[in-house]
């Protein structure tokens, strides 16, 4: 397990050096320096634990700001979808029909952002104020 998580990590250094230094354009090289990286971090740590203490702190405040982001968007979606099933006049069990029919679940906060937006879409395309079940 540990090794697959350092070869994904290895492989995600290497993406974001090849995008990050134009210089290096091969695998080859990038692979080269990601293990060159990776080698050197336990000295480092040892070396320099503020920095990692400080590069932390500001992953994870990126990280609640992203949260909140998605957060911020999935409430939209969802208040844009109620009003959606109130203009189509759906009612809660028609919603959670739908919902297991295509996305093998009952409530819009088991889906996922992708899967909330298209359900938005769906509906905004809707005409019919109710749907019907025998014919979809």
């Amino acid at each position: 397990m540990a090794d697959t998580a350092l070869t994904q990590s290895t492989h995600l250094l290497m993406d974001y050096i090849k995008t990050q230094i134009p210089a290096i354009t091969s695998d080859q090289h990038a692979e080269t320096l990601a293990a060159q990286i990776i080698a050197g971090l336990p000295r480092l740590f040892t070396e320099k634990p503020e920095f990692f203490s400080s590069a932390l702190s500001m992953a994870r405040a990126k990280q609640t700001t992203t949260q909140l982001m998605i957060s911020k968007k999935f409430d939209d979606l969802i208040n844009k979808t109620d009003t959606e099933m109130q203009r189509l006049r759906w009612t809660q069990a028609q919603g959670r029909e739908h919902l297991e029919k295509f996305y093998g679940v009952r409530s819009r906060y088991s889906l996922s952002l992708d899967q909330l937006d298209n359900f938005l879409l769906y509906l905004q395309l809707t005409d019919s104020p109710t749907p019907n079940p025998q014919n979809q």
